[in-house]
């Protein structure tokens, strides 16, 4: 006997800000010994193998997800979704929320990459030019900041 192993996996973004989903199906297969002269069966087999896992993982992140939160491209979609007007995913509703760990994460990531700030200095800038502390930032700031520094106009 053959074996096959095959897997397929994908990330999807997840409900919380700046965090992802991982879907994974991985099937073991056993197949006749006649068919190790035919490279071109095994293939159509591994390929089977592949597509049935494909249609797995798309069929479970179909029954775990919530509606898409945004288009596959970093822009949530308004108006029905038909692209006439794109919005940056970093528009959070006003709930006073405080930022996320992540969300606070990306921003310092995004001020090292894009000021060469390093964590002290973004916090003393934060502090001095917008009176702000980066621990009490609540989603909607930090994702106006995020928007910021990746050049997002409002």
């Amino acid at each position: 006997m053959i074996k096959i192993v095959a897997s397929y996996g994908l990330k999807v973004p997840a409900e919380q800000e700046y965090s992802s989903q991982s879907f994974h199906a991985t099937a073991e297969i056993e197949l006749a010994d006649s068919l190790v002269n035919k490279p071109d069966a095994l293939k159509a087999a591994l390929h089977s193998l592949w597509g049935d896992l494909k249609a797995a993982v798309a069929e479970e992140i179909g029954r775990n997800r919530l509606p898409a939160r945004n288009g596959g491209n970093g822009e949530v979609r308004r108006n029905g979704g038909n692209g006439q007007h794109r919005e940056p995913v970093n528009r959070i509703a006003a709930n006073g929320a405080t930022a996320s760990k992540k969300q606070i994460g990306f921003l310092l990531s995004l001020a090292r990459r894009k000021r060469n700030f390093s964590a002290e200095q973004y916090r003393n800038w934060l502090r001095s030019e917008r009176g702000l502390s980066l621990d009490d930032l609540s989603k909607q700031q930090a994702g106006q900041l995020i928007d910021e520094l990746n050049g997002v106009q409002a």
